[in-house]
């Protein structure tokens, strides 16, 4: 009976030590949250089929574009992948360069594909991501950052 009493005893007090320790946990899972943003997008048309998705993956020190399994592009020559510093609704075809970086070859016009920035490029220091025909000068579309 001593023994049943002193067990009772003790896990009344584990419960009231759970209790009291359980907004603490809760406090220490709430400021673990990551507020971040983490940048995606649908692609938008601008004079070719383009449509499907994209996010940005952080792997280490990489910075990886990802397009969707949706994504698919009308064939062209030509097609690159172009970070701009100036917001999608304002890129012309024969703008899209402009203080632009190419960050690849466009590697298929349909599917699940990624594009690694280059070492050194922030992407907060551009506003728009692109799909254009570098030879011809013809913006197929992109998305705001």
């Amino acid at each position: 009976m001593k023994h049943l009493k002193c067990a009772a005893a003790a896990a009344a007090f584990a419960i009231i030590g759970l209790a009291t320790a359980s907004p603490v946990v809760a406090q220490s899972i709430e400021t673990s949250v990551s507020t971040e943003h983490t940048p995606s997008g649908t692609f938008v048309r601008k004079s070719k089929k383009l449509k499907g998705g994209w996010v940005v993956e952080q792997r280490g020190e990489k910075t990886v574009i990802v397009f969707d399994d949706a994504f698919v592009a009308a064939r062209g020559p030509d097609l690159k992948i172009f970070l701009s510093p100036t917001p999608f609704e304002d890129v012309k075809g024969k703008t899209a360069v402009k203080g632009s970086i190419n960050i690849g070859e466009l590697k298929s016009t349909k599917g699940r594909q990624e594009y690694e920035l280059p070492a050194g490029v922030r992407l907060s220091d551009y506003q728009s991501l692109l799909v254009h025909c570098e030879a011809y000068s013809v913006l197929w579309g992109g998305s705001d950052l």
